[in-house]
């Protein structure tokens, strides 16, 4: 296995980036989501990037050595989940804030709750949100109005019907784990809309770097997957905002993207499909050039059917996780040293 020096790379390549980061139809809808103007007032909230003064350098690829996929060890499970509550897992995201602490929610079918649960599995809590739940498929960590914070962005993005043409995201501010839950009613609901009805997205990510929202198609059955992006320059709750393809992943035979994910410094992404997981890294702001690339494949295990997927607070480890009563949280960790200097 290789020996990288992770913090130095990291350190570097995530500077660099931020030094050159940079911003970015309605439809009716349907009767089965309620129309947008009988939604409730909100607060309106709009994402905040920090000025920059300099003339930033053109962005080189990053320094990230060859192999990091070769780098990652065979899954194992850090635990099993406790709740009964959390059936159809189909989307994970794990705390930065809280060490040791996953947030997952069910697919559709449920109500608007967030999980909080340790890698152990144990139970941390349930918090439900002042949302709907239509086709809960996806969800993210990522930045907000507020940078000394993360928050939890809930993707309401699936469609196996194929008659949507705008989705919704929530995002709210990441809670404390408290076993005794909560209510969540300080709620941003971002609508995104694609330039035609039919996509099916079970996959979302939100950049860290530009705070853009990335929706990926489930693809299959001979389509690529398509990826879109919401600009987080262009996000103001209760709004619509247009979702621009920047890019498509043909998949093998029989697979699908279920579920993505990038990591703190920006540097590394991966999708899943049922039993497969493949990573990019990052090769500058704009992820188009990246997606271009071909990623690499990474461990998995079988899963009954596996649709969820987070980085670790280090980057470089991802737990993922199967629908199914009492699922396990499988972890697959890296071999690569972590160096200083």
């Amino acid at each position: 296995m290789s020996s990288v020096k992770h913090r130095t790379l990291r350190t570097v390549f995530t500077i660099g980036l931020l030094a050159t980061a940079c911003s970015g139809s309605a439809s009716t809808p349907t009767a089965s989501e309620p129309p947008l103007t009988s939604l409730p007032p909100m607060t309106v909230t709009t994402m905040q990037l920090a000025p920059t003064t300099a003339t930033p350098e053109p962005l080189a690829a990053p320094t990230i050595p060859a192999g990091i996929c070769d780098s990652f060890r065979d899954p194992i499970v850090a635990g099993i989940i406790e709740t009964g509550a959390l059936t159809e897992t189909s989307g994970i995201a794990a705390s930065r804030r809280y060490r040791g602490v996953l947030w997952a929610h069910n697919d559709s079918g449920d109500d608007p709750i967030v999980y909080a649960v340790g890698e152990d599995g144990s139970q941390q809590g349930a918090f439900e949100i002042d949302a709907l739940a239509f086709d809960w498929e996806d969800m993210a960590l990522g930045p907000g109005p507020d940078p000394a914070r993360d928050y939890l962005y809930l993707g309401d993005i699936g469609d196996n019907l194929g008659f949507r043409q705008a989705v919704t995201v929530y995002r709210i501010p990441e809670p404390t784990p408290d076993p005794a839950g909560g209510f969540i009613d300080s709620v941003d609901t971002f609508h995104l809309v694609y330039p035609e009805a039919g996509p099916d997205s079970e996959a979302m990510m939100v950049d860290p770097l530009t705070g853009d929202i990335v929706v990926i198609t489930k693809g299959g059955a001979g389509e690529p997957a398509r990826i879109f992006r919401a600009p987080g320059t262009n996000l103001v709750s209760g709004e619509r905002v247009d979702l621009e393809q920047i890019g498509t992943f043909d998949l093998e035979s029989g697979a699908f993207v279920t579920a993505a994910d990038i990591d703190e410094s920006g540097a590394l992404i991966v999708f899943r499909g049922y039993n497969q997981v493949w990573l990019w890294q990052r090769a500058e702001i704009e992820l188009a050039a990246t997606f271009a690339a071909e990623p690499c494949r990474t461990p998995s295990t079988a899963e009954v059917q596996g649709e969820a997927i987070a980085f670790g607070p280090d980057g470089y480890s991802y737990y993922t996780v199967s629908e199914g009563s009492n699922p396990d949280i499988n972890l697959v960790m890296s071999d690569a040293v972590v160096e200083d200097g």
